[in-house]
C-alpha cells in the first residue's frame, strides 16, 4: 500500500462533504437567480393597516386595509398595485390568477368579489377594465369563457353573464349599455352563436324592442311571427311579400306591381 495516498473520506466526512458542496452551490445559484430581482420597504405581514377604514367581517389570510381623506391633488390612492410587463414572443403572462375548487353545498362561491359603497356624486364603478390595441389579432375588455358537462336530472342553469337588480328603492336605468366615448363600435352587440333563441324577452315590459329612428332589418325568406306558436307569419320572398299560415301562404303582394290602395 502506498503511504502517500490520499486516504478516502469515510462516509461521515463524505456527507459532510456532500452537503457543503451543495450548500455553496445553492448559494451562487440563489445569488444569479435573484440578481435582476431589486426590493425595497419594509417587510410586509399578514395584516397592514393605514387610517381607519370600516371593519369588514372577513377571514382572510392575508389583509391591507388603507382609510384616508384626500382633498389635495387629484390622483388614485391604491391599496395593492401590480406592475407587469412582457416583452417575449412565446409567453402566458397573467399578471394576476386566482383559482377555486370548491364543493361546498350551502353558500355561495366567488372567485372574485367586488363591493362599491358610492356616496359621492363622483364617477364610479365596481369593476374597470381599460384596453388601449395597438397590433392585430384580438383584444376584448373581458372574457368569458364556460363550460357544461353537468349529465343529471336536477335543473340547472349555467350563466355567462348575470346581471341582477337587487336593494334599493328606486329602480337602475340600463342592465347592459353600449355606448360611444371617443369612437364607436360598427356593431353593438354581435350574436354569431346559434341556439333556440338569439334574445329572449321571458319579462314584462310597457315595449319590448324600442327601434326609435333605426330600421329592422331581415334577409330575404326570414319571417317576422305574428303569434306565439309561429304559425302565422311574414316574409318577403321572391318580389313578394307573403302571408303565411304555417308553410302555406294565403295572400300576398307583388312588389312590382302598381300602386294600389290595400
Amino acid at each position: 500500500m502506498n503511504a502517500t495516498a490520499t486516504p478516502r473520506p469515510t462516509g461521515r466526512r463524505r456527507f459532510l462533504l456532500t452537503g457543503l458542496i451543495s450548500l455553496i452551490a445553492g448559494w451562487f445559484s440563489g445569488r444569479n437567480a435573484t440578481a435582476a430581482t431589486k426590493s425595497s420597504g419594509e417587510p410586509v405581514t399578514t395584516r397592514m393597516r393605514q387610517g381607519e377604514p370600516p371593519t369588514q367581517p372577513l377571514d382572510t389570510m392575508l389583509l391591507f386595509e388603507r382609510g384616508d381623506d384626500n382633498n389635495g391633488r387629484a390622483m388614485t390612492h391604491e391599496v395593492l398595485s401590480l406592475i407587469h410587463q412582457e416583452k417575449g414572443k412565446h409567453s402566458y403572462p397573467w399578471t394576476m390568477y386566482a383559482s377555486l375548487e370548491t364543493h361546498h353545498e350551502t353558500g355561495d362561491a366567488c372567485v372574485v368579489c367586488s363591493r362599491l359603497h358610492k356616496h359621492g356624486p363622483g364617477w364610479s364603478t365596481g369593476l374597470h377594465s381599460e384596453v388601449f390595441n395597438h397590433h392585430r389579432g384580438v383584444a376584448l375588455g373581458v372574457n368569458i369563457e364556460m363550460s357544461n358537462d353537468y349529465s343529471g336530472a336536477e335543473q340547472t342553469v349555467v350563466t355567462g353573464l348575470n346581471i341582477q337588480a337587487v336593494g334599493g328603492s328606486a329602480p337602475m336605468h340600463y342592465g347592459i349599455q353600449v355606448h360611444d366615448g371617443n369612437n364607436h363600435f360598427q356593431t353593438a352587440i354581435n350574436l354569431p352563436g346559434k341556439g333556440a333563441a338569439g334574445i329572449d324577452l321571458p319579462g314584462t315590459f310597457q315595449v319590448g324592442l324600442n327601434l326609435h329612428d333605426n330600421h329592422l332589418r331581415l334577409n330575404e325568406g326570414a319571417c317576422v311571427e305574428l303569434d306565439g306558436k309561429g304559425q302565422i307569419k311574414l316574409r318577403y320572398k321572391n318580389n313578394r311579400i307573403e302571408f303565411l299560415n304555417g308553410d302555406r301562404c294565403f295572400a300576398h303582394l307583388d312588389v312590382n306591381g302598381a300602386d294600389h290602395a290595400i
